[in-house]
C-alpha cells in the first residue's frame, strides 16, 4: 500500500484516517493523520502522528508516542504545514 497525502487509509481496528501531511526524518516516513467518518466526508477531532515501515511488501503503521519521539517529529510537521 502506498501512502499519499489526501488519501484515506483504514487501520487494523477499522478506523478511517485521512493523511494530512507527510515528512521523512532519518530515512523514516511519518504521517500526520486525522480520523474521519465511515464515508470519509467529515473529520473527527482525533489526530495522530504515525510512522510507516514496509516489510515484505506490507506497510505497517505505528503511532508515534512518547515525549522524546514527539519532540523530534512534531516541530518538523509544524514547519512543513506552515510552509505550505
Amino acid at each position: 500500500m502506498k501512502l499519499e497525502e489526501n488519501k484515506v487509509i483504514t487501520l487494523g481496528n477499522g478506523e478511517n484516517y485521512l493523511i494530512i501531511s507527510h515528512i521523512t526524518i532519518e530515512n523514516k516516513d511519518y504521517y500526520y493523520i486525522a480520523e474521519c467518518d465511515e464515508e470519509a466526508k467529515n473529520i473527527k477531532e482525533n489526530y495522530k502522528i504515525v510512522e510507516s515501515t514496509v516489510d515484505n511488501g506490507i506497510t505497517y503503521i505505528d503511532e508515534v508516542i512518547g515525549e522524546s519521539n514527539l519532540k523530534k517529529v512534531l516541530p518538523v510537521f509544524v514547519k512543513n504545514i506552515k510552509s505550505n
